[in-house]
């Protein structure tokens, strides 16, 4: 490409970049429309030591200098190994870098390129691979006696009440009726109750208002009833006798309810997507932390460790749940969803799926809170740029979620017994 003629930054001009060339297609469109070209002529400075720039730079074009403070000088060519890397990563600045002639820079915002690091290990990353310890992790023994424990199946999974599963089968069998259905139901009436209830609420109001369970069936068709009978189930997994996991239990179900709440109102912005089997997704993405809290319960030095705690929990969860799904009898993409609900670079088709947004669900879900200081820019998620058929902005997501913030308390309260 000749000097003078480039305007715009190209994907392909980033796809040899490091980190940028791990980043998805899709993702490394749309870093490519936020940065910029920089054209500079010969023996100009670019930036000098202890320069604390806005910016990160790419030598794409030409020959700079890179030069210390205590004189020695390293030129990089456009092209070579070195031109790889950025040039100013570090902040303050560790060089002076003038051009040597004609240099054609990419300007990348810095704030953009410290969110790309956030992605860290997602961008190679496989959530399919067994979890191994480190050696900093071997440090602690009752850590890794407990570590070894999960790791080899040795804890409870806990059982899908049978209600749920005999509601399953008979939504399966295509001989069973709504009447079917309901009878089942009703057998707990509580949960009767609270299908009628939901089928009158405004997220599923009718003209007619309906006051039985058969009915309630059938307004709401088999999948939707299963899904909620299997989401209002799943609260009493969450629960605990022990004192000090009572709390962890409860932020854990908070949180999850949180996420299945705003699935449920993504689904609704021009996906194909069923809004409970959302939900239901949204509220099943961490029930691999349930039986390992639950089984910390008999080591009281995990307990009294909150931090190792936590680190066993974020480090297993997913395996966990991956088995603790594939024993409920759970199809293979809400199994799959549990290894990949954090894996924030995923992108495995062009249309969002049930996974896509439980991605979009939990960084939605975090905002407010400490642990979106160390999460990506939603903009910088494959998942983000397939919701509202790759229309949206990040400022429009975020009003969408503003605006339903009524519906997606209706549905916490509503998951909440509510």
């Amino acid at each position: 490409m000749l000097f003078g003629k480039q305007k715009t930054v190209q994907p392909e001009d980033l796809a040899n970049t490091i980190p940028l060339r791990n980043l998805p297609k899709r993702v490394l469109r749309h870093v490519a429309t936020l940065a910029s070209l920089e054209h500079l002529p010969g023996k100009q400075i670019i930036f000098t030591i202890d320069d604390c720039s806005k910016n990160i730079f790419y030598l794409i074009k030409g020959q700079i200098a890179l030069s210390t403070a205590r004189g020695s000088s390293d030129t990089i060519n456009a092209g070579s190994t070195q031109a790889k890397f950025p040039l100013n990563l570090d902040q303050p600045c560790k060089y002076t870098a003038r051009t040597l002639n004609r240099v054609i820079l990419i300007k990348i915002p810095r704030e953009l390129m410290q969110n790309i690091e956030r992605l860290g290990s997602n961008l190679s990353i496989n959530k399919n691979e067994g979890i191994e310890l480190v050696e900093d992790e071997m440090k602690d023994q009752h850590y890794v006696d407990f570590f070894c424990k999960l790791q080899d199946g040795d804890f409870e999974i806990p059982s899908m009440p049978d209600i749920a599963i005999r509601i399953s089968k008979a939504v399966n069998n295509p001989n069973t009726t709504s009447t079917d259905i309901a009878r089942i139901i009703q057998m707990d009436p509580a949960l009767a109750a609270r299908i009628i209830h939901i089928v009158n609420s405004p997220l599923y109001s009718s003209r007619h208002r309906i006051d039985n369970c058969p009915d309630a069936v059938t307004r709401l068709g088999r999948a939707t009833t299963r899904s909620l009978v299997l989401s209002f189930i799943l609260k009493n997994l969450f629960r605990t006798k022990h004192a000090i996991l009572r709390d962890r239990m409860s932020e854990l179900w908070a949180h999850s309810r949180k996420v299945a709440a705003v699935c449920h109102v993504l689904a609704r912005l021009g996906s194909k997507l069923d809004p409970d089997r959302a939900m239901l997704a949204g509220l099943i993405h961490d029930i691999g932390a349930v039986p390992i809290l639950s089984a910390a319960k008999d080591h009281p030095n995990l307990i009294d460790n909150p931090e190792l705690l936590d680190k066993t929990v974020n480090r297993l969860q997913a395996q966990v749940g991956a088995l603790v799904l594939r024993k409920w009898g759970f199809m293979d993409e809400l199994t799959d969803m549990a290894l990949q609900a954090e894996n924030w670079v995923r992108d495995e088709s062009n249309t969002i799926d049930y996974i896509d947004l439980v991605v979009l669900g939990q960084l939605h879900a975090y905002i407010g809170t400490p642990r979106m200081q160390t999460l990506p820019r939603i903009d910088l998620v494959p998942a983000f740029h397939k919701l509202g058929n790759g229309k949206l902005t990040p400022q429009q997501s975020l009003r969408i979620i503003e605006k339903s913030k009524s519906d997606i308390q209706a549905v916490e309260q509503l998951l909440d017994g509510g």
